[in-house]
């Protein structure tokens, strides 16, 4: 499953503001990959009790972003999502795209167990999710249609 772990100053962003990020971030993945959206994780960290520095200057306004995603995504399509994702959280933010930094890093999806599972191949998401019990198809299938209108 995608992790994202963003990084943002504190009160920098409302509750509304992160929820819209987090489902920007989620519509755009699931755009990207073609993978269900249940499958993104969004965690919005506010830096609390540290600072944060580029060049051993004050980086005040800077938001990091942090992606771990399933291996078999092609370049294209890390490039275009990263961009889109810079785009999305700049106009939610109010920050300039510059100051929004992204990391993608690729892990294999073997090495991951969610839903009682090891995660499937990039692209072999129905068969996986087709071994699934029924409740929890439904209870992921709710998840899933929740983010389709936010593009």
């Amino acid at each position: 499953m995608p992790t994202y772990f963003c990084r943002v100053p504190r009160d920098l962003l409302t509750h509304e503001q992160k929820s819209r990020v987090a489902n920007a971030i989620t519509a755009r993945h699931s755009e990207a990959t073609g993978a269900p959206t249940f499958f993104v994780q969004v965690i919005i960290d506010e830096d609390k009790g540290y600072d944060r520095y580029v060049g051993g200057s004050a980086a005040g306004d800077h938001i990091w972003i942090n992606g771990d995603l399933r291996e078999g995504r092609s370049r294209e399509q890390i490039e275009s999502l990263m961009l889109n994702i810079v785009q999305d959280v700049a106009d939610i933010s109010g920050i300039s795209r510059e100051d929004i930094w992204i990391y993608i890093n690729t892990l294999y999806c073997d090495h991951m167990v969610e839903f009682g599972k090891v995660l499937p191949l990039a692209g072999c998401e129905a068969q996986w999710f087709s071994g699934l019990p029924e409740a929890l198809k439904k209870r992921l299938q709710a998840l899933d249609s929740t983010h389709k209108e936010m593009l």
